[in-house]
């Protein structure tokens, strides 16, 4: 079970602030690498967030055994992506199908295989349990000897954002595909994510946020109600180390004209 993730930086605003852009990708995404969706594209614009700035457009779509998952923030010229997919997918084909729509100049990217706790990934990427700075964790984690169904992974994602400080801007949306039982609810700024094997027994979990949330009490969630299991904490969310298209400086380029126009800033 394969999982890209890939931050975007210095992307297009408009682009990243258009509807039809986002349903465009995930059509692209789709056909490009050959994934078996079991639904449309879901997408929700959000301009409700505290700090507009983070304002933008969440979307998803689920797929056989996993999803795709996008999150814009046309303010700062991020988009956050997830392609998680029980099959192969390129990561050169990912990430050259969202830089064609979205324009990003800089980006980070990570892939991992799911089925297996990934000793190979950069040390740097994941968390040290320390709150440092502004990041967005990402929790992954994979459960084995699961017995669950539709109604126990509904309700999980719907009492789960409110548990680890989250707010949800979405219902959970739950599927049932012939080998997986799929459930995604977005929260402010990105989503969470369930996807059981019905067959193996084995439930994969996502938790993603592009601001801190308390990631500890997810882990703490998961095993109260399910006992051991495996799981990381990656770094994501370095739009607030880049701040390439920051509020403030966008202020500050589009206002360059009032010291052309002066006469200690400009030509005599």
């Amino acid at each position: 079970m394969i999982h890209l993730m890939l931050d975007g930086y210095g992307g297009s605003e408009n682009r990243l602030d258009d509807l039809r852009t986002v349903n465009a990708v995930f059509n692209d995404l789709i056909n490009t690498l050959h994934l078996e969706s079991v639904m449309p594209p879901f997408l929700l614009p959000y301009y409700y967030a505290k700090d507009s700035d983070d304002d933008g457009i969440s979307a998803f779509v689920i797929l056989r055994g996993g999803h795709i998952t996008l999150h814009t923030f046309p303010r700062r010229g991020c988009v956050f992506a997830d392609l998680l997919y029980d099959g192969y997918a390129s990561e050169e084909k990912f990430i050259e199908v969202l830089k064609t729509y979205f324009k990003f100049v800089d980006k980070k990217s990570l892939c991992t295989e799911r089925r297996f706790y990934d000793s190979t990934i950069d040390s740097a990427r994941i968390w040290n349990g320390k709150e440092e700075g502004d990041f967005g964790p990402h929790i992954i984690a994979r459960i084995e000897n699961v017995d669950t169904g539709m109604e126990q992974i509904f309700d999980m994602l719907d009492e789960l954002p409110q548990k680890i400080n989250m707010l949800p801007i979405s219902r959970p949306y739950v599927l049932k595909s012939p080998e997986y039982i799929s459930g995604v609810v977005l929260i402010a700024q990105s989503h969470i994510a369930f996807h059981y094997s019905v067959k193996e027994k084995k439930l994969f979990c996502d938790a993603f946020s592009c601001s801190f949330y308390k990631s500890e009490q997810f882990a703490d969630y998961l095993q109260k109600r399910f006992g051991g299991f495996e799981h990381m904490t990656l770094i994501r969310g370095s739009k607030h180390e880049k701040k390439i298209n920051s509020r403030q400086t966008k202020i500050k380029e589009l206002s360059r004209w009032v010291i052309n126009a002066s006469t200690k800033g400009g030509n005599k």
